[in-house]
């Protein structure tokens, strides 16, 4: 009986995600990242493959709709598809590739902001049976989607249409389907990084101090000072976090901040270099090279040459 319940469940979410992928065609018929009148709630319709968007990812949770993606997040790859849900907990470097989209069967995918508040107070309460007693605090995981949160998201959605009634249900269904995420089997990383006092927490305050602070000079030590570690703990759980350790991460704050603004700014290597902080022209173009695997002016060709996402004004974007 169980067994036909999870079966039911299933094929009722199959159904609902056929009518949301109507629903995004009609409020999305173009391509690129739309903001709704719901704060934090985004459209994403891409219509071309191999597509390659380079960002730090916002805290956010994804829901991919219809199609594929590959994404390269801190040193973890990720790849995933239609009914997959990814939970983002801090901000994380990635670069991304749209796998098989096309204009009659482009990416659909609806992503949400975390708000820190809210997650910090939901976290308290959004008990599970899913946790795993010292488990690794992941920044991002991919799972399949779990029903109750595909049907918040469906209607979440459902409210742009109806703006009278969005005023008032939205910031509770914005509530529910952060709740259902915390208390589902991708919620307890997601619980660690907003418990006040957890070590997964005080990783998450560092990376929103290095986010406001890539151009400054990076002491480890006192970084960690700053959020009430050891320096050898907070380089540990940092890169439990992350994948990555914090000069790593300032790097590629500094990188990808450098290459949005030689796309989107016109600025040449040496002045894209100093803007985010690097001294030395020849130490910018050597790590830009290992990173990108190409020095800024050769990238900036490549990536004029191929499809990618526009470039935001802001360097953080939902998946």
């Amino acid at each position: 009986m169980q067994t036909d319940g999870i079966a039911m469940r299933e094929e009722a979410m199959r159904e609902a995600n056929e009518r949301l992928k109507t629903t995004l065609m009609r409020l999305a018929p173009e391509p690129g990242r739309q903001s709704t009148a719901v704060e934090g709630l985004t459209l994403t319709r891409w219509n071309a493959a191999n597509m390659v968007d380079t960002c730090f990812y916002a805290p956010s949770v994804g829901l991919i709709v219809q199609g594929r993606k590959k994404s390269v997040i801190g040193r973890e790859i990720f790849r995933y598809g239609e009914l997959d849900c990814l939970v983002n907990g801090v901000d994380m470097p990635s670069e991304s590739r749209i796998l098989g989209a096309s204009p009659e069967q482009p990416l659909l995918a609806v992503s949400l902001v975390i708000n820190r508040a809210l997650a910090t107070e939901l976290a308290s309460v959004a008990a599970s049976s899913f946790d795993a007693p010292g488990g690794r605090c992941l920044g991002v995981s991919v799972a399949r989607v779990e029903p109750d949160v595909h049907d918040a998201f469906a209607r979440l959605v459902d409210l742009l249409d109806r703006p009278e009634e969005a005023a008032l249900m939205a910031p509770l269904l914005v509530r529910e389907v952060l709740f259902r995420v915390l208390a589902g089997p991708q919620g307890g990383d997601l619980r660690r990084l907003h418990t006040v006092g957890s070590h997964g927490h005080q990783v998450a305050e560092a990376i929103i101090w290095l986010r406001a602070n890539y151009m400054r000079p990076l002491s480890v030590d006192a970084l960690a000072a700053r959020v009430a570690m050891a320096t050898s703990t907070f380089h540990r759980q940092f890169k439990k976090v992350t994948s990555l350790s914090p000069l790593q991460f300032q790097k590629r704050l500094r990188l990808y901040e450098a290459q949005r603004l030689m796309l989107s700014r016109n600025l040449d290597a040496n002045h894209a270099g100093r803007a985010v902080g690097y001294e030395s022209s020849s130490q910018f173009s050597r790590e830009y090279s290992r990173l990108f695997g190409a020095p800024p002016r050769r990238d900036l060709v490549r990536m004029l040459g191929e499809p990618q996402t526009t470039p935001s004004s802001e360097q953080s974007k939902s998946p």
